[in-house]
């Protein structure tokens, strides 16, 4: 069922039940309002009983009765009747009542009564020492007509009100939902080729308005994803294809022909030198896919910070002992701690450290340690080329490479590595560089 026909059939049942309760309340506010009023008519009735018996004796029995039939209007059925019960007998009723009626009749000095379709009320008095039991019942006939009647009237303003309640909530409904209808008929058209289309939002305050903004922001994010999804692999296909390229046509140039010593020495070299830059682009790939996917499973462990640091420097000297690194720590970061993932971490540092010493050609390379916000401030200057200011904010994306690098080698996933990295870390990377003048990536790690 769709939910315009769902809210349809809820809105009318609980209408129903509303228009129902609201019948049945106001039916016996009616049913109790008669009862009183014909409750204060036979009071009435019976007070003008007592006073008709109390005047009767200053009159003759047939002028009584003119008075009594010009000067009272009687009640449908209505029967009266006045009994003596000052004597020891048992009194005599002139109509038929219960003995339990009779009983409460005889006990109360007023009492109020149903027998069957009849209503009565009763009253004792007394007159010249003697006590007499007026009783006065009528049918209320009018009553119950205009009960039923108005019982008829609500059951048919139900049975109407339903289906008209339910005709108004399905318009409605359908009214109210066709944004959504219409948001889902642009939504299904919208896939892969042209994920650029966005939701028209009419109110971004009401809750349809919301859905087109947190749907607009997906397909902003699946936009995003997808273009550099492309990029990556149009990027990943050309690092990859180079060093191929130039592998198989060394190789063939090298094979075509009976060479000397010293050439073959050459072209193995060149050979060695861009397997070492494919298996380096290789390894980087299969490291930032493997971050990406298995955030969820890297395990994290306190590590002192400033032996951590000072392990990788040294670590590096083995991959390039030319460098020129100094590295000066404040006295506020010995002891402390962080929560890190060695291996990875180690990883984002060595690409780092080895980005400054490669592009400032082995030139003095600074690393401060300090402690700022309760978070490790980690600070690698070099003085080389530089990046040019209008590619910073594009400089940690996969494979994007200073305009300026050309002509020194690398493969532009480094940085976008080490990024994503210190991202898992809760940390930052943060870049201010001059061309000609150098290069300076804060690092923030947060401390234990």
């Amino acid at each position: 069922m769709k939910i315009s026909s769902r809210i349809s059939v809820v809105f009318s049942i609980i209408s129903s039940v509303v228009i129902l309760l609201f019948g049945i309340i106001i039916y016996q506010l009616e049913k109790n309002h008669a009862i009183t009023d014909f409750s204060n008519a036979l009071k009435n009735r019976v007070n003008t009983t007592e006073q008709f018996f109390l005047e009767q004796d200053a009159f003759s029995e047939s002028e009584f009765e003119t008075i009594k039939n010009q000067f009272t209007q009687k009640l449908f059925e209505e029967t009266e009747e006045v009994i003596d019960i000052s004597q020891n007998n048992p009194p005599t009723f002139k109509h038929e009542y219960t003995p339990d009626l009779k009983r409460n009749l005889l006990a109360n000095d007023t009492y109020s009564f149903f027998d069957n379709k009849r209503q009565g009320e009763s009253k004792i008095f007394t007159v010249k020492g003697k006590k007499y039991l007026i009783i006065v019942s009528a049918n209320d006939k009018v009553g119950r007509q205009n009960l039923s009647f108005l019982l008829k009237i609500i059951a048919l303003l139900t049975l109407v009100a339903i289906p008209i309640i339910f005709l108004i909530g399905f318009a409605y409904s359908k009214k109210a939902l066709l944004p959504i209808r219409k948001k889902i008929e642009k939504a299904n058209r919208i896939s892969a080729s042209n994920l650029n289309e966005r939701l028209r939002i009419i109110n971004p305050n009401d809750e349809i308005g919301q859905l087109a903004v947190a749907f607009n922001n997906l397909l902003d994010r699946l936009e995003k994803s997808f273009q550099t999804q492309k990029s990556f692999i149009s990027n990943a296909s050309h690092e990859i294809k180079n060093p191929l390229t130039a592998i198989m046509g060394e190789a063939e140039i090298a094979v075509s022909k009976t060479r000397s010593k010293e050439e073959y020495i050459d072209s193995l070299n060149i050979i060695l030198s861009e397997s070492e830059r494919l298996d380096l682009t290789v390894n980087n790939l299969l490291q930032l896919s493997k971050v990406t996917a298995n955030e969820e499973l890297i395990q994290f462990e306190r590590t002192e910070f400033v032996s951590f640091v000072k392990g990788i420097i040294n670590q590096y000297g083995f991959i390039n002992s030319n460098h020129q690194i100094t590295f000066n720590t404040a006295s506020n970061t010995l002891n402390q701690k962080a929560l890190i993932n060695s291996n990875l971490l180690k990883t984002a540092l060595i690409n780092v450290i080895d980005n400054a010493c490669k592009f400032s050609k082995n030139k003095a390379v600074k690393i401060d340690l300090h402690i700022i916000d309760n978070n490790f401030s980690l600070s690698i200057q070099d003085f080389g080329i530089g990046i040019p200011q209008k590619e910073l904010k594009q400089i940690t994306e996969p494979f994007y490479r200073g305009s300026n690098t050309i002509s020194i080698s690398g493969s532009g996933i480094g940085l976008a590595l080490s990024s994503k990295i210190l991202k898992l870390h809760n940390g930052s990377l943060s870049i201010k560089s001059e061309e000609e003048l150098g290069t300076t990536v804060t690092i923030l790690i947060p401390k234990v």
